[in-house]
Parts: structure tokens; C-alpha cells; sequence
């Protein structure tokens, strides 16, 4: 008589087939990648950092530096001072280690983002039934969802070029994980190190969190302190002249930009007052993302609120590249861990958007046939989604009964 495997047996089975598929899926891209780009045509991002690093340290200005490569030109270190400091470590190690394990911690620190996901949903009364805090269930659900996520093209992105935007996420993620008395030092650290987590800020004062508030402002101006103590030069620049000049980050217009200004200068005719109509569009979008995550915090869902919030940093920074879009990426793999139809529908979507968009490169305005137009606009338009529908099921997902309300931890 054949013996019968039991479903804790099949949930083990199945998470160590999907580990297996998501390493052999990481392994499978960075291969494809190196031997189709070259390991110096990888992790440009990085070469700039660790470039611009030692260029300061042998004495020369940290924000003159210029990136030369056989494709790009020009290119130079846009960050606060602070995230020199971060990063300096990196740019002490010989280049091929510093690729290395700059490579390494990419994929540790999507899995680790993807585990917080997972957790969180599990103690919500919104999950779906197989969605557990640990063990066989959650290590498959992990695994699951990095397969898609390691093929949308924001974290394609992100590896390639060898990107800060996702540890930058990674920090704003996990703050909510810390001790109550701490929470909001990650937001600040990221913050000083990129900027745009400082959408954070308003969160916490619109949501009368004000130690969180305190210790994220705290934070951020401590380590930027710390950085005008150790490289005052670079900090005076910083602050008074390089933060200003929105061009050294890149082109408003290039299709590659997914930000709403992005989207609106492409659309809208020559004269129109571009900035001023993305002033008021942009306003409308931070209320109602304050006001979703206002509401999912009131209802315990603290990780959805700051899900909310970090979409908010893509839709309203002049300049989203794809790799800030991993919250939306992030976001999506959420809808699939809730319960409900409309979710799967919002994760499927989102993914799908984030599969195609490789498809639509950057291209002069006008050039693109009608299709490309308004497909190369979607990732720009998938904040509304994620906003507008919010971060947790509609009630008539719900059994076609009220969802329960869950508690408020208010220690």
C-alpha cells in the first residue's frame, strides 16, 4: 500500500522545490547577464560610487567626479555626503569583490524584504490561508514570490546597473520591525543616504506618531551632521548647490524617468506650465497616499501604510528611474499574499506591468508608434493603482462580510 504524504509533508516538498527554482533563477541571471554585458559592463552605479570615493579621497571634490565608460559619460556621485560614508567600504575592496558582494547582498536583501512581506501578512486577518509567520509554509511563499520579483525589470535594473535603491527601501521597510522607542532611525538613515524616504516625515506628524517623527528627523540630521564633521567640503556643496541642480540626476523628459512629472512632461504640449500642474497633481497624490496609509495604520496594518507611503516617494520624486519602482514591485508581491480576488487581479497587473516595460526603451518624443506611447506610461501609472485601491482587500473580497477589525498594538 502506497504511503500517503501528509500536507505538512507536501508544503515541505513544495518549498524546497521553489527554493530550488529561485536559485537557479538568480543563477540563471547573473550568468545570463555577465556573459552578455561583460563584468565590467555590470554595476555601473557602483564603479560611480566607488569611483567618486577614492577620487575625494585622494584629495579631489567628491561631486566633480566623472564616470567614463565606452557608453556612458559624465556621470557623477548625486547623493548626500552621509551615503559617501556608507558606501566607502565598498569602495576600499578591489572592484571585482566589491562587485561581488554587492551582487550577493542584492539578492539576500530582496529575499529578506520579501520574508518581512510574508510575516507581516501572516498576522493579518487579511491573509490568504497558507500564508504563515515561519516554517515550510512561509519559507514557500518566499521563495514563490522572488521568482517574479527577480524577473521584473525594476530589480533587473537595480542588478544591473548595481543600484543603492534597494537597501534604501530595505531600510525604510524594516523600521517598523524595530522597538517602538526606536522606530523611525531607518527612515532617517535612509533618508540621509537618498532622499526621497523623507515622505516618511509628514506619515508620522499626518499619523500624530511624533516620537517616530522625532527620531526619524533626529536621525537624519545626525548623520548628516556626522557628514558635514567629516567632509565638510563636500557637505557645503552638497546642500547649497549640487541638491539644486536636478540635471545631474538625469533628464525630466527621458521615457526611461517613471515619475509622474516624467509622464507629464512627455504629454503635455511645449509651454504648458508643466511644474505647476505636477505641484497640484502631485498634492492630490501624497493626500490620498496619507490618507490610505492614515487608514491602514488605524486598522493595525502598519506594514500597508508604509507600502503606501513608499509608493508615494516614486510617484512624487522628479526623477523615478526603475529601480525606485521596487516598492510598487514589492506592493504587488503583497497583493498576493491577501486573500480575495481583487488582490490577485492587483498583483497580477502590477507584475505584468513590471514584466513588459523592458520592451520600451528610452526614445525622442514623437518616435514611438501609439502602443509603445502609452505602454512606456503604465509603470508611471501604477502608483494610482496601488493607491487608489490601497494595500488591503475591498470588504465584498471578504465573504461578503465585514472584515474583521484587527487589533491595534498601542504599547
Amino acid at each position: 500500500m502506497a504511503a500517503t504524504i501528509t500536507a505538512a509533508e507536501r508544503t515541505r516538498i513544495l518549498s524546497v522545490a521553489l527554493v530550488a527554482v529561485a536559485v537557479a533563477t538568480a543563477g540563471v541571471l547573473v550568468y545570463g547577464l555577465v556573459a552578455s554585458r561583460g563584468v565590467a559592463g555590470m554595476l555601473g552605479d557602483l564603479e560611480i560610487y566607488s569611483g567618486a570615493i577614492n577620487y575625494a579621497l585622494a584629495g579631489g571634490d567628491l561631486y566633480a567626479y566623472a564616470y567614463v565608460h565606452p557608453t556612458v559619460h559624465g556621470l557623477g556621485f548625486t547623493y548626500p555626503p552621509f551615503a559617501a560614508l556608507v558606501l566607502a567600504p565598498f569602495a576600499l575592496m578591489p572592484l571585482l569583490v566589491a562587485k561581488t558582494l554587492w551582487t550577493i547582498l542584492t539578492f539576500v536583501v530582496v529575499v529578506a524584504c520579501l520574508s518581512v512581506l510574508v510575516r507581516g501578512a501572516a498576522g493579518t486577518p487579511h491573509r490568504r490561508p497558507s500564508v504563515e509567520r515561519q516554517g515550510a509554509a512561509h519559507i514557500a511563499w518566499v521563495a514563490g514570490l522572488a521568482v517574479p520579483v527577480l524577473l521584473t525589470y525594476p530589480f533587473l535594473h537595480n542588478l544591473i546597473v548595481g543600484q543603492v535603491s534597494l537597501f534604501v527601501i530595505a531600510l525604510a521597510l524594516f523600521d517598523h520591525l524595530l522597538p517602538r522607542r526606536w522606530q523611525g532611525v531607518l527612515v532617517g538613515l535612509s533618508a540621509a543616504i537618498k532622499l526621497t524616504p523623507l515622505v516618511f516625515l509628514p506619515y508620522y506628524l499626518l499619523t500624530r506618531q511624533w516620537r517616530q517623527a522625532a527620531v526619524c528627523a533626529g536621525t537624519f540630521a545626525g548623520a548628516s551632521a556626522l557628514a558635514f564633521v567629516l567632509l565638510p567640503g563636500p557637505s557645503v556643496a552638497y546642500w547649497t548647490d549640487k541638491l539644486w541642480q536636478t540635471g545631474r540626476v538625469g533628464r525630466t523628459d527621458s521615457t526611461v524617468n517613471k515619475s509622474l512629472l516624467g509622464m507629464l512632461t512627455r504629454q503635455l504640449p511645449d509651454g504648458a506650465p508643466v511644474t505647476l500642474i505636477w505641484l497640484v497633481v502631485a498634492a492630490a497624490v501624497a493626500t490620498l497616499a496619507y490618507w490610505r496609509a492614515s487608514r491602514h495604520l488605524r486598522e493595525g496594518e502598519a506594514l500597508a501604510a508604509t507600502l503606501a507611503v513608499g509608493a508615494l516617494s516614486v510617484a512624487v520624486s522628479p526623477i523615478s528611474w526603475p529601480h525606485h519602482q521596487l516598492w510598487l514591485v514589492l506592493a504587488a508581491a503583497w497583493y498576493l499574499l491577501l486573500r480575495g480576488r481583487t488582490p490577485l487581479v492587483l498583483g497580477i497587473v502590477l507584475f505584468a506591468i513590471f514584466f513588459g516595460y523592458p520592451w520600451f526603451d528610452d526614445y525622442a518624443a514623437g518616435t514611438a508608434g501609439p502602443l509603445a506611447a502609452i505602454g512606456v506610461e503604465l509603470p508611471a501609472l501604477a502608483v494610482l493603482v496601488v493607491l487608489g485601491f490601497g494595500l488591503l482587500p475591498l470588504r465584498r473580497d471578504l465573504t461578503g462580510r465585514a472584515a474583521p477589525e484587527p487589533a491595534v498594538d498601542r504599547a
